[in-house]
């Protein structure tokens, strides 16, 4: 064997070696920028290289920008970026297929990027990263003329190089989607968690938000719902969107592109909005970054509203991944409302009285403690109207107990017309209902209950018999001149109502001393 053989082929083991002993370490790498780092520094010890530099392809922008480097200028690395065929990088790109320039000071490509100023005779190659279905970047390799110029043999070494790379870099993605899955689940299970311990709808809302922001790196996540009407979008719950925007921002369902979404029940998903005919005008300046994503939130197949993520720093497209974890979080964000909804139908069946759908007496006493605890602290009167209608019974013997019924529900409703906002009316029991007035003496209570007495004996509700009128009797009491209990006011109201049913009926009785001093048991 010659020397010369001998020498080449201890060469060549010494790669295969040195390629084996990097592929290992290639795999013990966790993060792109690791392998990159690694990658750089290994290929520019074996090769005997001066300078090395790694580009990638950013599919947002569509160029090859430097992401690693070893003996490279740092202006170089912040103004190097070649679109696909731009440069010798740029052309290995295109082409994807490597390419060995025995001297770059003689290259036309080389001399038109070269940072205006002539380049040392170097040697140069550079060779894809890329496997049978993708090319993730270029490895460029460079080295003195005096120092040899690169041969063949180097060639097909930094080409295996890119192979591998190619490999591990796939892998190393794979592995970090993989992560941000695990920690997407992780995080709507988080969420999944909370709703279903609670029923703050705010609160749940506000957590998938951030949970959105952190899982799909958005500068801004909104949670848009529809009004009752089901015409206009407006948030709900946002991060990242400055709380003076988030407040006046009002989308007509079908306009723009959360209206569109609302509209058609679908997800939408934009690389590039300013191809799309639909959104080119109305999101023109809206967005710093043309991929929007936006996904339906549904509960029983009806849209409550929409979900926007917005990137308005990094470039990144979002991308399927993107939008089917975002429909995971929609789908928790609609089980969160229709939980909130139900809770809300329960707890007012809780209070509500079947009949009248007015506040019924649990809601009244509940309310009634509220209002005089609130009256204490801000020296304000709280007038209780107790209101009964006269001979009641004899509606339901005479014609039936729909009938009572129906008059109960006009009664009802004849009351809530004619109180204020502030007022609560409730029914207290049988044919007997009860009025909450805030910051109301008794004086103003008398002069209401007098209008609401006058409206009623007016109205003509039996059906049966249209010239049969309904009248009341009432009593009022006021906090605090009659009493500072619920239970006191309560009684004293009753017993002045009482007395307007033994003084012939259809009558207002006030509340006065001596009925105070007689519940009392003051002989005076």
């Amino acid at each position: 064997m010659t020397q010369d053989l001998k020498s080449i082929i201890e060469r060549k083991d010494a790669h295969l070696r040195a390629l084996t002993q990097m592929s290992v370490e290639m795999n013990s790498q966790r993060s792109t920028s690791d392998l990159m780092n690694l990658v750089s520094k290994q290929t520019q010890t074996l090769v005997g290289a001066d300078r090395v530099s790694i580009m990638l392809v950013d599919p947002a922008v569509k160029q090859l920008s430097i992401v690693s480097s070893a003996g490279v200028d740092d202006d170089v690395i912040q103004s190097m970026h070649l679109k696909k065929g731009e440069g010798i990088a740029g052309k290995v790109w295109e082409s994807g297929k490597p390419i060995l320039i025995p001297d770059i000071s003689k290259d036309a490509d080389y001399l038109r990027l070269s940072q205006k100023r002539q380049p040392p005779p170097s040697s140069l190659i550079a060779v894809p990263i890329n496997d049978s279905s993708e090319t993730f970047g270029v490895i460029n390799v460079q080295r003195p003329l005096k120092a040899d110029v690169f041969e063949e043999e180097e060639l097909n070494l930094v080409t295996l190089i890119g192979i591998q790379t190619a490999g591990t870099l796939r892998n190393v993605r794979l592995v970090s989607d993989l992560k941000d899955q695990i920690r997407s689940i992780r995080s709507a299970q988080e969420i999944g968690n909370v709703i279903v311990s609670t029923f703050d709808v705010d609160n749940v809302l506000r957590l998938i938000v951030r949970g959105i922001r952190d899982v799909t790196g958005a500068d801004a996540c909104s949670i848009m719902l529809l009004d009752e009407k089901g015409e206009d979008l407006t948030i709900r719950a946002s991060e990242g969107i400055p709380e003076e925007i988030a407040n006046c921002v009002r989308i007509r369902k079908g306009e723009n592109i959360a209206g569109w979404v609302a509209q058609e029940g679908r997800p939408l998903l934009l690389s590039n909005i300013e191809e799309d005919e639909r959104f080119e005008c109305t999101a023109k300046g809206r967005y710093s970054t043309n991929s929007v994503l936006s996904v339906p939130l549904k509960a029983k197949g009806k849209v409550l509203g929409v979900i926007n993520v917005n990137r308005l720093v990094s470039p990144r497209p979002f991308n399927s991944n993107d939008e089917n974890l975002l429909m995971i979080f929609a789908n928790q964000a609609a089980i969160a409302l229709e939980n909130a909804r139900l809770y809300s139908k329960l707890e007012k069946l809780a209070i509500t009285d079947g009949l009248t759908g007015l506040a019924n007496h649990r809601a009244f006493q509940e309310q009634l403690a509220a209002e005089l605890a609130r009256a204490s602290r801000f020296f304000q009167e709280v007038s209780l109207l107790v209101i009964d209608i006269d001979h009641f019974k004899s509606v339901n013997d005479t014609f039936g107990h729909q009938q009572g019924d129906h008059v109960l529900r006009c009664v009802g409703q004849t009351l809530q017309k004619l109180v204020r906002k502030m007022d609560m009316v409730a029914r207290y029991g049988g044919e007997e209902f009860a009025i909450i007035m805030p910051q109301t003496p008794k004086t103003e209570a008398l002069r209401i209950a007098e209008r609401i007495r006058k409206h009623v004996e007016e109205q003509r509700w039996v059906e049966d018999d249209e010239n049969r009128s309904i009248t009341l009797s009432m009593g009022i009491s006021e906090y605090p001149n009659d009493g500072h209990d619920p239970a006191v006011l309560v009684e004293l109201a009753d017993l002045a109502l009482y007395r307007s049913k033994q003084n012939g009926r259809n009558r207002i009785t006030a509340v006065s001393i001596e009925m105070v001093k007689a519940k009392e048991g003051d002989p005076k």
